[in-house]
C-alpha cells in the first residue's frame, strides 16, 4: 500500500513514516500542503495521511482543492490533527469526501485500521 504523509510538523511525519515502513506500507513523505497537493494530483496513492493545521497552505486548502477538481472521489484522505474540531465540521469534512477524522495523539492501531479499511 502506497501512503503519502502530509504534515508540516517532521517528528510526526519521521515518526509515521518508519512506523509504517515497518509495516510493511510504502510512504511519501511531504512537509508541505501545497507540496502535498501536488504529489496527489500528480500520482496515485492508496491512501494520503493529512493534517489541517500547516501554515501558508493548511489541510483545509487542499481538501477544498481536491473537492474542486473531483480528484477527492478517488482519493482515500485520512486526517490526523490537533486542532480543536467539532462534530458539525468534522461532518462537513465527510461531506466534501474525507474518509476519517482522527484527533492527534492517535492510536497507531486506530491509524492502521482506517489504513486498511
Amino acid at each position: 500500500m502506497d501512503i503519502l504523509i502530509v504534515d508540516d510538523n517532521l517528528s510526526i511525519t519521521t515518526m509515521l513514516e518508519k512506523y509504517l515502513t515497518i509495516k510493511g506500507y510504502t510512504c511519501t513523505v511531504s512537509n508541505s500542503g501545497r507540496n502535498g497537493l501536488s504529489l496527489i494530483e500528480n500520482k496515485k496513492f492508496d491512501a494520503v495521511i493529512l493534517d489541517l493545521a500547516m501554515p501558508d497552505f493548511s489541510g483545509i486548502r487542499v481538501i477544498e482543492s481536491l473537492s474542486k477538481s473531483g480528484k477527492i472521489k478517488t482519493t482515500k484522505i485520512i486526517v490526523l490533527t490537533a486542532s480543536i474540531i467539532d462534530e458539525d465540521q468534522m461532518q462537513q469534512l465527510r461531506d466534501q469526501g474525507v474518509f476519517t477524522i482522527l484527533k492527534k495523539p492517535a492510536e497507531l492501531d486506530v491509524l492502521l485500521e482506517a489504513l486498511n479499511s
